[in-house]
């Protein structure tokens, strides 16, 4: 069993409770821990009063020095107080050779030991000075073996400044390659901008998620009035849901508050806010002509979109776990066929930008005929791949 162990440092007290991406360092370092598959989180000390402190940590074992060897823990890990670890970087850890009657030290503040070594008992290391009285201890029984991180990176936090900076990293690697175009180099920039702002808030990711569906629909309600200026600024709206819903993702995901019930709620209001959209243009259309088609136009592009959902549903996300983005392709299999990688192309919203292009030439008539045969073709692909 591994632990990550937690030794709040005299005169470093308050390093643990900085706020990073809208958790603090100690619950960063323990969600880290959990990503990472590190069997129990132990905060460790002699102030009782300090200790009670951390109650946003739950789940942590509290326990004093001598109290480690005994349960069972074949290593810990110890970070100094300001510096964390990013989820791959305690993988490795976690893994990592540790050598009999040796100390595992990276030169960033982090060493590793078996609290069951012999010849010395950690209860005597029970002091007030927490990291750094531990580490002398340790090295009076201990080898120091320095290393140097293999995989993944460590992060400085022990000066304030530099807390923007691993904000902005953390952000960055929300970005996923499977991404759109459009989505990825002009969408995430503005989502994330939007996401910093409101980490540090108590705003909820489903609450977003809502939002942003309260967003597209207003804008499908615009589209549906008349071309011009109430199109336009209707295909402006359906864009900014687009931005407002890749926050709710990026806020779930930076404080570890991904759920099932959001992943369901985020994808199925998507599909709303397109379904809104696609019939707001048909009846657009209708009234401005007299003519039905474009009902039926919108009709088939609502039940091709509906289907295709239903069948991701079925096919990807009813069985997963919460834990992780429920929807990331259309396959589940590792290897993607050319197929399948059309298919994933052709899921991403880059459509949007289409829509808001031929909103300001008062042409969404064209963009409806296209939709509404590219979601039987794109729900034919699916039953393909699902049934091939």
């Amino acid at each position: 069993m591994t632990c990550l162990l937690l030794v709040p440092a005299k005169k470093h007290e308050n390093l643990l409770r900085q706020k990073v991406a809208g958790l603090s360092l100690a619950q960063r370092l323990f969600r880290h821990g959990q990503r990472s598959g590190i069997d129990r989180l132990v905060l460790s000390g002699t102030d009782d009063r300090e200790l009670s402190s951390f109650k946003e940590l739950k789940g942590c074992l509290v326990r004093d020095y001598s109290g480690l060897g005994d349960a069972g823990f074949e290593r810990c890990i110890v970070c100094r107080p300001g510096i964390l670890p990013d989820i791959k970087c305690l993988k490795w850890l976690k893994q990592a050779e540790i050598r009999d009657n040796e100390i595992m030290e990276l030169q960033e503040g982090i060493f590793v030991f078996s609290p069951s070594g012999d010849g010395f008992e950690l209860k005597e290391a029970f002091e007030k000075d927490g990291y750094f009285k531990l580490l002398d201890f340790l090295h009076t029984f201990l080898t120091k073996r320095p290393v140097i991180c293999e995989n993944g990176r460590i992060f400085d936090l022990t000066r304030p400044e530099n807390a923007e900076k691993v904000e902005k990293i953390l952000f960055r690697s929300l970005i996923k390659d499977s991404e759109g175009l459009m989505s990825r180099f002009l969408e995430r920039r503005i989502s994330l901008a939007i996401s910093r702002k409101l980490v540090n808030t108590s705003i909820t990711p489903n609450q977003i998620t809502l939002i942003s569906i309260l967003i597209g629909l207003a804008g499908a309600c615009l589209i549906s009035i008349e071309k011009g200026l109430p199109q336009i600024l209707g295909s402006i709206l359906f864009l900014a849901h687009s931005i407002v819903d890749g926050c709710d993702g990026e806020i779930a995901r930076i404080k570890f508050m991904e759920s099932r019930t959001g992943g369901l709620l985020d994808f199925w209001g998507d599909n709303i806010v397109h379904a809104a959209v696609f019939t707001a243009i048909g009846v657009e259309w209708c009234w401005r002509t007299g003519a039905v088609s474009p009902l039926y136009l919108s009709g088939t592009a609502v039940v091709g979109t509906f289907l295709s959902a239903l069948l991701i549903y079925l096919s990807i996300m009813r069985k997963r776990a919460s834990e992780g983005p429920l929807y990331t392709s259309v396959s589940k299999s590792g290897r993607k066929a050319r197929i399948v990688k059309i298919a994933d192309f052709l899921s991403r919203r880059d459509f949007i930008y289409l829509v808001v292009i031929l909103a300001f030439y008062q042409h969404l008539d064209w963009f409806l005929v296209a939709a509404a045969g590219g979601t039987m073709v794109f729900l034919a692909m699916l039953v393909w791949i699902r049934f091939r």
